[in-house]
């Protein structure tokens, strides 16, 4: 079905068949030109999200001191502002479980902010650490490690490419807690492999942060494309790959980048750089054309 928003029609998109007529506009009945004029515009709160114990249902009293005309509060209705909004908070977590949650989601919500990881991250790790609660498998569970799991496995599953060790770094605990927590939500809640992000999308990462010419980063997609095999990924962390294939490209680009840095910002060892390298040239023969010089 296709709907035609101007007529308010409903068409069948084989035969041209109007199905319904008159259909009902729920969208706006007013017009923003920018971001500014239509926040205020808009009649609603925001969206319910994963991210709060209460999907954001509540209200909340703000700390602005005014009243709804714009004018200072005095004394006596200050105060008692602060009361309500002392004991709106204390509503809101009434219950131990409640106020258990809200901890481990406001821990989620500040290391994804910290990371810059987008919103999707966020409310996949929400609903992993709620249905690990609801399961009982976060019961007398350490709630860093819970956090830096889910966290973790929600970058996995949204493609997002993030490794161990920078979450680790994030959550502030030890590599081997995350790695221990994540076997367990893998195992106990989600029980569906979950595969890493791909290799194409480190390079991208491993190009930006670098602050690499780009056509490096578009040969070294190339060779990845082309050279996509299970005796060369399999079982080997994408990171290292990444940093081989850059460091290939930068080779036959003539970009001269030091291995050690491409190492240092994959955050693997030069080793692993070296060995990724010798497993792609052993498996695969790359041809660089040479252009003619410009007369």
């Amino acid at each position: 079905m296709i709907g035609d928003v101007d007529k308010g029609e409903l068409v069948c998109s084989k035969c041209g068949l109007v199905i319904q007529e008159g259909v009902e506009d729920r969208g706006p009945e007013w017009k923003a030109l920018d971001f500014e004029d239509k926040q205020k515009r808009i009649r609603v709160g925001a969206p319910t999200t994963l991210a709060l114990h209460d999907y954001g249902l509540t209200t909340e009293i703000g700390n602005t001191r005014k009243d709804s005309h714009g004018r200072s509060l005095d004394t006596f209705n200050r105060n008692a502002a602060e009361n309500m909004r002392k004991w709106q908070a204390r509503i809101r977590t009434s219950s131990s479980a409640e106020r258990s949650l809200s901890n481990v989601l406001s821990r989620i919500t500040a290391v994804c902010q910290a990371m810059n990881l987008p919103r999707n991250v966020s409310e996949t790790a929400a609903h992993l650490y709620r249905a690990s609660m609801k399961m009982k498998v976060a019961k007398s569970k350490s709630i860093s490690g819970m956090t830096a799991a889910s966290v973790y496995l929600a970058c996995r599953k949204c493609g997002v490419g993030r490794s161990i060790k920078e979450i680790a770094r994030a959550t502030r605990i030890e590599k081997g807690d995350v790695a221990k927590y994540y076997r367990l939500l893998l195992k106990e809640v989600e029980k569906d492999y979950v595969p890493p992000t791909s290799v194409e999308r480190y390079i991208s990462k491993l190009v930006n942060m670098a602050e690499i010419d780009p056509k490096v980063e578009r040969l070294a997609l190339s060779l990845a494309s082309k050279t996509n095999d299970i005796r060369i990924s399999s079982g080997k962390a994408p990171a290292g790959l990444a940093a081989a294939y850059v460091y290939i490209s930068s080779v036959l680009l003539d970009e001269h980048i030091p291995q050690r840095e491409v190492a240092e910002v994959a955050e693997v060892t030069e080793v692993t750089v070296r060995n990724r390298c010798r497993e792609i040239l052993n498996n695969f023969l790359i041809r660089q054309k040479l252009r003619p010089a410009a007369s």
